[in-house]
């Protein structure tokens, strides 16, 4: 970004701001926009690639000597991810990713897990926004009781009474105006890296991806379907500001192609025959 574009491109990230203008202007502003992107990532990117099964060992090679394993990959090489989205009756945030639109949000809980089945050594409520290429996430830590209650379609504001923090209650604002319900859930392992050289970057690799219409804190597994059919691993590099160069010609060495993917819209997509008959029924437990 040239310096006579960044004034534009932050003044309008100032309008995502829900401060100021009394409570209908925020209204407003939450419902053309979502949650606020937080000042410290505005400068946050994310760009992604589908790598092909016969190219991987290629790719995993051109990063040898660059990145580094994270310590959350564990004793199996990664960790499995497990996230439930939300969305509104008539699919608000599916729609908005669909129509590419600029400011967005995806509402979801995320469980990390060990291996696909093992008990969550974490739970998080988490607001994805973005703004045009600009990511923001943010989360607070849930226990597993107050995720059923979310899950079940308890009310927000009773099942977080307890949770007074700023991504709770945006989450139930969005939840109380939108009438937000579990719609898909989605599960894969991932690698994750980073770089000693280059501080805020991470790289990915999201492999497995399955998909499920069941939205429970563990879903049998023939409830789920392949998200992606041939196989492919996704690739996802994460920076600030600007990609390190070294690691853009890699890239271009390979001949890697970026590519717009949702894993929440891939997967509303591919369960479509019921996605299409199922209008959100609450998760259902014993």
């Amino acid at each position: 970004m040239s310096e006579r574009e960044k004034p534009r491109r932050e003044a309008t990230l100032n309008q995502l701001t829900l401060g100021g203008g009394g409570a209908e202007v925020t209204a407003r502003r939450r419902a053309e926009a979502g949650p606020a992107l937080p000042q410290a990532y505005t400068n946050r990117y994310e760009i992604k690639y589908l790598v092909a099964a016969r190219d991987l060992a290629k790719v995993r090679h051109a990063f040898e000597g660059l990145l580094e394993g994270d310590a959350n990959n564990g004793d199996n090489g990664g960790y499995f991810n497990h996230s439930i989205y939300f969305d509104s009756p008539h699919y608000r945030y599916y729609t908005e990713k669909h129509e590419g639109q600029l400011a967005r949000v995806k509402p979801r809980l995320r469980f990390y897990r060990a291996t696909a089945y093992a008990p969550p050594s974490a739970i998080y409520l988490e607001l994805k926004g973005r703004y045009d290429r600009i990511v923001a996430k943010r989360r607070t830590r849930l226990d597993m009781a107050t995720a059923e209650a979310l899950l079940r379609g308890n009310d927000p504001a009773a099942a977080m009474a307890h949770n007074g923090d700023a991504v709770a209650k945006e989450f139930t604002y969005l939840a109380h105006r939108f009438n937000l319900q579990p719609c898909v859930t989605v599960l894969y392992h991932r690698e994750a890296f980073f770089s000693a050289l280059y501080k805020s970057l991470r790289v990915t690799f999201d492999s497995g991806l399955l998909c499920s219409l069941a939205t429970e804190p563990l879903n049998p597994l023939e409830s789920y379907q392949q998200g992606l059919p041939n196989g492919e691993t996704v690739l996802e590099v994460k920076y600030n500001d600007q990609i390190p160069k070294i690691l853009l010609t890699r890239l271009n060495t390979l001949g890697l192609q970026q590519r717009t993917f949702s894993k929440f819209a891939v997967s509303l997509e591919r369960c479509f025959d019921q996605f299409r008959s199922r209008r959100f029924r609450a998760s259902r437990f014993a």
